[in-house]
């Protein structure tokens, strides 16, 4: 989190500051080569892509509320960096149920742990592994914010208004794999 920005998204290649971030959205998808649907020799649909291609897309994008663009200008498509986005990714521990392993390495102070309610469930985590502290009597959610290696895959875009200041950005990236 950077000052003056409500955004909570963490990257030192595009720092968020003072009238950035301030209505940012991020659309989260799975790349394109995450799915390979054909059907077998007896018409069951299977997906036959490698699981090691189950990486995440993201464009980060500005709405309205958005007064200046971050630093886009030395980014350019192939270009890697780490950045934790602000959005919770979602998991569950089923009942009776006391360890998940999260798909992606968790930013420090992220993860959170609740009943279908809002209640606070207690845990501990160590690298990706939650434990909660006894076994689930109900649906646990988890939420967690990961820290994500990516790559520029697009080039970026921003447009400005000058009579109002109001600028509009998009930027998308692409996990870079290999380690997920």
């Amino acid at each position: 989190m950077y000052p003056g920005s409500p955004s909570k998204t963490v990257c030192s290649a595009m720092p968020l500051g003072w009238q950035t971030g301030t209505d940012m959205t991020a659309s989260i998808s799975l790349i394109s080569e995450s799915s390979d649907m054909r059907r077998s020799w007896n018409a069951e649909l299977r997906n036959f892509a490698d699981p090691a291609f189950r990486l995440f897309k993201i464009e980060l994008a500005s709405g309205d509320g958005e007064y200046m663009t971050p630093p886009l200008m030395r980014l350019m498509p192939g270009d890697t960096f780490h950045i934790v986005v602000d959005a919770d990714f979602e998991d569950f521990i089923p009942v009776g149920g006391t360890t998940k392993t999260l798909i992606r390495d968790p930013y420090p102070g992220s993860i959170r742990c609740k009943n279908l309610g809002t209640t606070a469930i207690p845990f501990t985590s160590s690298g990706r592994v939650v434990t909660l502290d006894a076994p689930a009597v109900e649906e646990v959610r988890i939420s967690a914010r990961y820290d994500l290696s990516v790559m520029i895959t697009e080039p970026w875009k921003f447009s400005e208004r000058a009579s109002d200041r109001k600028v509009n950005w998009s930027v998308v990236v692409e996990e870079l794999g290999g380690s997920a």
